[in-house]
């Protein structure tokens, strides 16, 4: 692997020229420990998926070979590189981004039809704090069963649910980092650094944003209904900044999971002339007779078609689009006590409630339905599989950090550890492409074999 690295790969080719000026404006340029080296022993610590930097530092003190390709005269103290990590936080993001666009062209060259998808999935990263602890939610668990067990004699409620109540318990922020927020994650609760990662389908990072989360249960709702609420919200943001930064990409198709079926995202994706290849969320979907509609595009009554349902003015929400709320025929708005109520004449209600069934529609509407290509349709579906590919990718960059082991308890060395994970995928990328492995894009075990 070294002599592979020492042969193809020159680091200083992609590191901007700002980050060379931030680095060495501190100290001068008589560093004991030059910016390549640091950058070099952070790479083959991820491709080798070294645990930690004390064993790092291990193998740098026994290897005279690992010193030489990093360039290091001595072995650096474990503070220098925990100080790197929390001072160069932008400059390694600057460095990520660079090499995206040094990657972006290899990509197309080696498969010109999976560098033209984009692949977005949200995972977190899972914090080093006591309350990912599995004992603490049990702790939880055991206090709300005594609650329960201590109120249920004289305040029966048949509604009560010991683990939700548990839940809803749980503080909202670890103690220690309150960046790691309470997040439900891969079908459990945990304290996590949420993010949204974007791939081309060969499972090259082309993205990766960070994202505060706010996983509140007073609503009543499920929490995958929150998680995925969130996914729904996050894409366009991170997407705005992914063309920001790169305006010269272009992708033909989109690949997202149910977590991003919303309408804002289809009308956004369609003004980005981008096909998306999205399934439907059965959130979406109510077990109510649905409204149709007249010739002019006016939802009717989903019991009576002769009636049409009427007009009651634009929703706006803040981070939603717009939208147009159409009330049932046999209910009235009237004022009691300045407060607006709803009084409801109907015999035979479709709905429970109070202000009967409403409707509605954004502006542009049913871009979840008329998709350009039907979901039923081979290709879609074939498209569709390779939307595993990223999830691939965000295990093989939480493989290199190791981060079930890992004790990172700082937010933006935590993250600098993910962008030095990236960097060192698209690394090790142009180093299979030089060694003629470009079939296999991350395989980068290959490398090491």
């Amino acid at each position: 692997l070294l002599s592979l690295l020492n042969k193809f790969i020159n680091i200083s080719d992609f590191i901007p020229f700002s980050f060379y000026q931030r680095y060495y404006s501190k100290f001068g340029s008589k560093r004991d420990f030059s910016l390549e080296s640091m950058l070099n022993a952070f790479i083959v610590k991820n491709i080798l998926a070294i645990p930690s930097v004390d064993l790092l530092i291990t193998f740098l003190s026994i290897s005279s070979e690992l010193r030489k390709f990093c360039g290091f005269l001595k072995v650096p103290h474990k503070s220098q590189f925990s100080r790197f990590k929390s001072e160069y936080l932008d400059d390694l993001n600057e460095l990520f981004h660079n090499l995206v666009d040094k990657t972006e062209d290899i990509s197309k060259e080696v498969n010109s039809f999976l560098s033209s998808i984009l692949i977005t999935d949200t995972t977190g990263i899972e914090a080093y704090v006591t309350e990912n602890n599995p004992k603490f939610y049990q702790s939880q668990l055991k206090k709300s069963k005594t609650f329960y067990n201590s109120f249920a004699k004289d305040n029966p409620n048949p509604g009560f649910d010991i683990e939700k109540y548990a839940q809803g318990q749980m503080p909202k922020f670890a103690s220690s980092n309150p960046d790691a927020k309470l997040t439900y994650l891969n079908g459990h609760f945990g304290y996590f650094l949420k993010c949204i990662i974007s791939t081309n389908a060969l499972g090259l990072v082309r993205d990766i944003n960070f994202f505060n989360s706010d996983n509140s249960l007073s609503k009543d709702l499920r929490p995958q209904d929150i998680k995925d609420s969130f996914d729904a919200k996050s894409l366009i943001p991170a997407l705005e900044t992914h063309f920001q930064l790169h305006p010269d990409f272009s992708y033909k198709y989109f690949l997202g999971d149910a977590g991003f079926d919303a309408d804002d995202n289809y009308a956004y994706l369609h003004e980005k002339e981008i096909m998306p290849i999205i399934s439907l969320n059965a959130r979406n979907f109510k077990d109510l007779p649905q409204p149709g509609f007249n010739e002019i595009g006016i939802p009717l009554c989903p019991n009576d078609s002769s009636l049409p349902m009427v007009y009651d003015g634009v929703c706006r929400e803040k981070g939603r689009a717009d939208r147009v709320k159409y009330l049932c025929p046999k209910s009235k708005k009237t004022t009691v006590n300045g407060k607006t109520q709803y009084v409801l004449s109907c015999e035979n209600p479709c709905t429970s409630s109070k202000c009967g069934r409403t409707k509605n529609l954004t502006i542009h509407h049913n871009y979840r339905f008329n998709t350009s290509m039907p979901r039923d349709s081979l290709k879609w579906q074939k498209l569709y599989k390779l939307r595993t590919i990223c999830e691939r990718s965000i295990c093989q960059i939480k493989n290199f950090i190791q981060i079930k082991i890992s004790k990172v308890r700082n937010t933006i060395s935590l993250k600098s550890d993910i962008l030095l994970a990236c960097i060192s995928q698209l690394i090790a990328f142009i180093l299979i492409f030089k060694t003629g492995k470009s079939k296999n894009p991350l395989a980068i075990k290959s490398l090491i074999a």
